[in-house]
């Protein structure tokens, strides 16, 4: 019995090792940026808009917080997807995913159908603004420190299953160290 929270920039892979490892483990997957899209989508804004939106008014970001909190407190085995859960779910088994610049860029532009360009200007935007969030809603500064993490695993050139197999290791050695 665990509660996962991954954490990953765009591109990482956070989605696909999410979704495969919960499936794997039997777990609930959750993914707070496939729901931040959807918010977007049902006020009818791009996700860019929807991010101008919360600037503006934090409450939408926030009310996001806060679900990903309760979520946290009220369940147990789930793989969470988001950049703050492990902030918000500080009993959890905490995975920080990483890649390379350029590969997480090329990843994003295929998923989004965009150009690399369009893809690079969109995730240094989303990036800055995340960062911006979460100094000014919860003084966190570094969004992302290596010492808030149980595990950190580099995906530029590693598959879902060998990154997912990495994690199932982990969580069986951590299950059998108790």
């Amino acid at each position: 019995m665990a509660k996962i929270t991954l954490f990953g920039l765009a591109g990482t892979g956070t989605s696909s090792v999410g979704k495969t490892l919960a499936k794997k483990l039997g777990y609930t997957f959750m993914s707070t940026g496939n729901i931040f899209r959807a918010k977007a989508e049902s006020l009818g804004l791009s996700l860019h808009q929807f991010e101008e939106l919360c600037n503006q008014n934090p409450e939408h970001d926030k009310a996001l917080d806060q679900d990903v909190k309760k979520f946290g407190e009220e369940n147990d085995n789930f793989v969470i997807e988001s950049r703050l859960a492990w902030y918000f779910i500080p009993d959890s088994i905490k995975i920080k995913l990483h890649c390379d610049f350029p590969e997480r860029i090329k990843r994003v532009a295929k998923r989004d159908g965009v150009t690399i360009h369009e893809a690079e200007k969109l995730t240094t935007a989303r990036e800055s603004f995340g960062a911006q969030r979460y100094k000014e809603f919860y003084n966190i500064i570094d969004f992302a420190p290596d010492s808030a993490f149980d595990i950190s695993i580099d995906t530029t050139t590693t598959p879902i299953e060998k990154v997912v197999e990495r994690i199932q290791s982990y969580l069986e050695k951590k299950t059998d160290s108790r």
